[in-house]
């Protein structure tokens, strides 16, 4: 066995003198080797323990180095074979090769010559154990994504079932009510509704991402004005900043600026992007902007932020479903107040719906100054 590759080789020959000389030889190139008297003997070795190379003479007794070669072929196909022979049976060795020999080496055995086959056997070996191993994991990932996407499903419909129901109560309690029930009961009314209302949009949210993942959700292109889009967005949202003292801020195009893209599952990714940086903007400005990039026929849409930002290591990471940058075990849920913590789809989302619209989204980030995210859309004309 070869202690510095991890590569196990197995040397059948005969003659018991020309066998230890090669042994001594694979000593010299920092390998080792079990060793065989004969194909039968070698065979049996075979059945016991797992050998990467088998190096074989062509020319023994009883079972040549040919018949053992198609056994071994036979039993494993990934073991590799190298025949030795005389230059007198070279044909021999070039059918050997014909039938699945990885190569040959010529007597009388050069040293070189066999550290050149060896180097290149084993470089094969570790070539496809590597390519194996990428295989695998690759396998393991599918199946993770299939377990995950499972995950969003199954829980999306066993959650929506029971928060439909207790949406249902809590609004026929609300009919009953008395209007003068006094502040601590509207108090309890008004936590107990917005609690629903945040768990309605997370399993909404989840039931979106799901739906793009698997292509079910229905597109409707529509041709409109990115700017009309961005003023509802900005109607919609500037009640909560101003809960939190932030000024939102508002930067229109000068003209109309037509997109043709699914409107309301745009409005949901800028409203997310929105809501994600009052999220994660503690004091300053969240500014909105749209842009007419004319020499690119492009639109370029802006959420900045003057929040808390993003490190660098965690950049690649925010559009990954269920991932937050904030530390998990102080995490909070809410869609306003700073550092709420949702069960991280948002962005993941935001992603898949410019994906499906054939966009793209970029960010820009300092880490403790602030964020900016870009959508980037095709512009498009008005017929």
């Amino acid at each position: 066995m070869s202690i510095e590759n991890n590569v196990n080789i197995l040397l059948i020959e005969d003659e018991e003198d020309i066998r230890e000389s090669y042994v001594d030889m694979l000593g010299f190139l920092n390998l080792s080797a079990d060793t065989a008297g004969n194909g039968l003997e070698g065979l049996k070795m075979l059945e016991q323990q797992h050998y990467d190379i088998v190096i074989t003479d062509l020319n023994m007794p009883e079972i040549d180095g040919m018949e053992t070669l198609r056994r071994i072929k036979k039993k494993n196909a990934e073991i590799e074979v190298i025949v030795i022979t005389g230059f007198a049976t070279i044909e021999n060795a070039i059918s050997a090769m014909k039938q699945g020999a990885f190569d040959y080496i010529t007597k009388p055995v050069s040293l070189e010559h066999v550290k050149i086959v060896l180097n290149k056997c084993i470089q094969k070996i570790l070539a496809n154990r590597e390519n194996k191993e990428l295989r695998d994991s690759n396998t393991q990932l599918i199946e993770i994504n299939d377990l995950k996407n499972k995950f969003i499903t199954i829980t999306n419909h066993e959650l929506r079932t029971p928060l439909a129901v207790l949406r249902g109560y809590f609004d026929l309690l609300e009919m009953e009510i008395d209007t003068d029930a006094g502040e601590e009961i509207s108090e309890y009314y008004s936590i107990i509704n917005n609690t629903l209302n945040e768990m309605m949009s997370m399993i909404d949210n989840m039931h979106d991402l799901s739906s793009l993942k698997n292509f079910v959700s229905t597109q409707q292109k529509n041709l409109f004005d990115i700017n009309d889009l961005m003023n509802d967005v900005y109607r919609e949202n500037k009640i909560f900043f101003e809960k939190r003292n932030l000024d939102l801020i508002m930067n229109n195009n000068s003209g109309p600026l037509y997109v043709r893209v699914d409107r309301k599952m745009l409005h949901k990714a800028v409203r997310e992007l929105v809501q994600n940086a009052l999220k994660y903007t503690k004091e300053g400005t969240v500014t909105l902007a749209v842009k007419d990039v004319e020499n690119r026929n492009q639109v370029f849409i802006t959420v900045s932020d003057t929040g808390i930002g993003i490190p660098p290591d965690k950049l690649d990471l925010i559009f990954e479903p269920f991932y937050e940058v904030q530390d998990v075990l102080h995490h909070s849920t809410s869609r306003t107040d700073f550092m709420g913590g949702g069960i991280g789809v948002g962005l993941s989302l935001v992603n898949e719906i410019i994906e499906f619209n054939d966009g793209e989204i970029a960010v820009e980030s300092v880490h403790g100054k602030g964020s900016t995210f870009t959508i980037i859309l095709p512009k498009a004309k008005k017929e």
